[in-house]
């Protein structure tokens, strides 16, 4: 009964409002400038100056939207000011739904080409992104935001909260399209695609951009659809400067941008213009400081409002009016999920992911979305929901299109050390409930060459899991001396060679972690030089030789942002791991060693944690920590025992040296990483880390190795470097100090991604 009169209550002020005096607030486009508009609708709100209609552009299109499906200003706010918000806004995965268990293992492959099967002259090459922000977290977020209010308004613009027109651009017929019905989602995103920084989408088979392009201010589309008999206009788009050779968007801006028309004549309104160059088209976290400076503008213009628009809506009619709005508004529940692209196999693998037997929330539909994009194989998903009537849910519409079967990757790594190689691999990826992925990946270079060959089969269960064999070739060099380029008349100080083969049974562990269970059997060779003043051009190198089976079973989650130089998440694992072999040792020179073979059996546990925690937006703090616990006994000899003994290497250089001071077979080591985020891709970063063995292996007579006392000894090292962040690779140019060797400094440059084959013994 209360409901009941609140609707009648409503229906009289709607009633005796319809003979006078109607508004009409358009908005232009102007990216972050835009918040501009919500301070402005809060003023009014505040004085009682009603809005019957909003159009928009853009920013514009976003604002008015929000407004139209009966947001607040506050609320508008606080939307902006979401982690949601700041994700989707700049293509950022959610990592609480990643789903870590369907993620591709780590690659040094900077640039590949998806190739047709069917048409193999077909290369499809994906080096630079299609959109500077990656669209997939938008695509979901658009379709939870603003499908409710499509159904509510039954695709009917005119129906909303206030009735609202966007604006976007058809570029292949060179007009403007005006949105006034459809779906209430794809007329914003259309209206604010920006080219080249947001992917466009399509829109009655034709793909549209951002409405700016041919009409940034749509003053001509308010009248021509409301007619109004008062505008109030908001203007916060700037000129648009000179191109400058070191800003990407403005060169966009004028390559694209038509000039738009900005007028609003006085007899029709009054236009609020703002001067906002200070603000930037994603500088969406200074939302509170932009809406303050709209809303104080639209204050001081508040009398001249006031005086031109008499009528008045009070704020408990108008929140009274919301709340009616609202209590219609029907849940985003779903009952039913349809694929349309790809092949059958490939549509029931995505419904299967949304387990449509059941009703789902939008809180299971976004877990299920982002597992299925997870593994890299869809390459693009778009989701919309369409309204049931009958049954008051929706049906889950989902557009796919997979990436191509077959793919071919190049990549490497250079630097300053001789740790320059290059990469090339080959793919053959499934998508089906019984997906089978096929990985062959080559390197080579100076210091380090290696080959893998994986085959993963994921099982139709009902416990996802995955078979896969792995088997891998590789050998690393360690010198005592650096050069840029190859010389193959430098001698290796420690050789590592490894061929092995590996099956892993995987499952999830909750979203964002995984189990695998490991077995193996593998041979691996270390030939290396005793001394180091030894004539190395008459000398042979010593030899050990490892024949080891092992088994082990690790869990670990991972979600770090970048692979070489991290700014947020989190990477923590558990190792357990057993070993069983023979070791055989063959020394050069006979007269101080003989030949020996022993049996080797040992249990090793590993822990490791790294995380970054930030503080505001420039500063964060990474915190990285190992343990390495083992019954392993100590081999042949000291140089043996040390090259197999588990290193601590937390940074790229680390990685490429033998550094004796950071092996043991157990030690805990910790480190912090404080980063300065100059720009969200740039960063000057500081890693200092201390190594403390539980008993450092020591040298004795005749090459003997021997354990001394139990932390005893501790060990340094710290490097400071400036990294660019790039979509496909990282460029660094460092600075690194060990304390072992005395006074041992290092610098160099290093460009690209440095990602070796998986070892036999991890």
């Amino acid at each position: 009964m209360k409901r009941i009169w609140m609707l009648l209550l409503v229906s009289l002020c709607v009633w005796t409002h319809l003979p006078a005096q109607t508004v009409g607030l358009v908005l232009s486009g102007g990216g972050a400038k835009g918040i501009a508009h919500i301070g402005i609708i809060k003023a009014l709100e505040e004085n009682n100056v009603p809005i019957d209609y909003v159009a928009g552009t853009s920013m514009g299109a976003i604002v008015g939207a929000w407004y139209a499906m009966g947001y607040t200003p506050d609320e508008m706010l606080d939307l902006i000011l979401s982690d949601d918000f700041s994700l989707w806004s700049r293509g950022i995965f959610d990592e609480r739904y990643v789903y870590y268990f369907k993620k591709p293992d780590p690659s040094p492959e900077i640039v590949s080409f998806n190739v047709a099967l069917q048409d193999s002259s077909k290369f499809e090459p994906h080096f630079l992104p299609n959109s500077l922000i990656n669209p997939f977290p938008m695509n979901y977020a658009f379709m939870s935001l603003f499908a409710p209010y499509s159904a509510q308004c039954e695709g009917d613009f005119d129906k909303l909260f206030i009735p609202f027109r966007a604006v976007a651009s058809d570029v292949y017929h060179k007009r403007e399209v005006v949105l006034r019905d459809g779906d209430l989602g794809d007329a914003v995103r259309a209206s604010m695609s920006f080219p080249f920084v947001f992917k466009p989408i399509e829109i009655d088979s034709v793909l549209v951009y951002d409405g700016g392009i041919y009409n940034n201010f749509p003053v001509d589309v308010m009248k021509s659809d409301f007619n109004p008999d008062i505008i109030i206009g908001s203007i916060v788009a700037a000129k648009i400067d000179k191109p400058k050779e070191d800003d990407l968007i403005n060169q966009i801006e004028n390559m694209v941008m038509q000039k738009s028309d900005y007028t609003l004549d006085p007899e029709d309104g009054i236009l609020m213009r703002f001067n906002l160059s200070d603000v930037g088209l994603l500088d969406f976290p200074k939302a509170r400081q932009i809406a303050k400076i709209g809303y104080d503008y639209a204050m001081e213009l508040m009398d001249s409002i006031k005086s031109r628009i008499p009528r008045e809506l009070s704020q408990e009619t108008r929140q009274l009016q919301r709340m009616v709005f609202k209590s219609q508004t029907p849940d985003l529940v779903f009952n039913s999920v349809s694929v349309e692209g790809g092949n059958h196999q490939q549509q029931e693998y995505i419904k299967r992911q949304f387990d449509s037997d059941e009703t789902f929330t939008d809180e299971d539909a976004k877990a299920a979305y982002y597992k299925t994009i997870s593994d890299g194989k869809i390459s693009d998903l778009i989701p919309h929901a369409r309204y049931d009537k009958a049954t008051g849910m929706f049906n889950l519409d989902i557009k796919a299109k997979v990436h191509d079967q077959l793919a071919v990757g190049m990549g490497g790594f250079i630097s300053s050390t001789s740790s320059n190689q290059i990469c090339i691999g080959a793919h053959y990826r499934t998508v089906s409930l019984n997906s089978l992925d096929l990985d062959l990946t080559g390197q080579i270079g100076q210091s380090y060459t290696s080959g893998i060959f994986s085959a993963r089969f994921d099982l139709k269960t009902a416990i996802p899991m995955y078979l896969k064999m792995q088997a891998v070739a590789s050998k690393q060099k360690f010198y005592q001396n650096e050069t840029l380029f190859y010389s193959d008349r430098m001698p290796s100080f420690i050789t590592q060679s490894e061929q092995y083969v590996k099956f892993r049974l995987g499952l999830p562990f909750l979203t964002s972690s995984k189990a695998v269970v490991s077995v193996g059997y593998g041979s691996m060779t270390d030939k290396y030089y005793q001394s180091n003043t030894v004539d190395f051009s008459s000398n042979e190198q010593d030899r050990s030789r490892y024949n080891l089976f092992m088994a082990s079973m690790k869990f670990d989650r991972n979600n770090l942002n970048s692979y070489m130089y991290p700014t947020a998440g989190t990477d923590c694992s558990v190792l357990g791991l057993l070993a069983y072999g023979k070791e055989r040792f063959s020394p050069y020179d006979t007269s101080l060693q003989t030949g020996r073979t022993q049996t080797l059996s040992w249990l090793q546990l590993e822990g490791n944690i790294h995380t970054y925690i930030p503080f505001g937006n420039k500063f964060v703090l990474g915190l990285r920590g190992k343990a390495v616990v083992s019954s392993k006994g100590l081999l042949s000899n000291y140089t043996s025992t040390l090259a197999q003994a588990p290193a601590f290497t937390p940074t790229p250089h680390s990685q490429t040296i033998f550094n004796p001071a950071f092996r043991s077979t157990q030690y805990l080591a910790a480190g912090v990483i404080p980063i300065w985020k100059i720009l969200n891709n740039l960063q000057f970063r500081n890693e200092f880390y201390l190594f403390a063995p539980f008993r450092q292996i020591y040298e004795g007579p005749n090459y003997e190795p021997y354990y001394g006392k139990a932390f005893t000894k501790y060990h340094f090292m710290g490097e400071s470097s400036v990294v660019l962040n790039l979509s496909f690779a990282s460029i660094s140019l460092y600075a690194n100090y060990y304390d072992y060797p005395a006074r041992n400094w290092n610098f160099g440059i290093n460009i690209g991604l440095l990602v070796f084959s998986p070892r036999f013994l991890e």
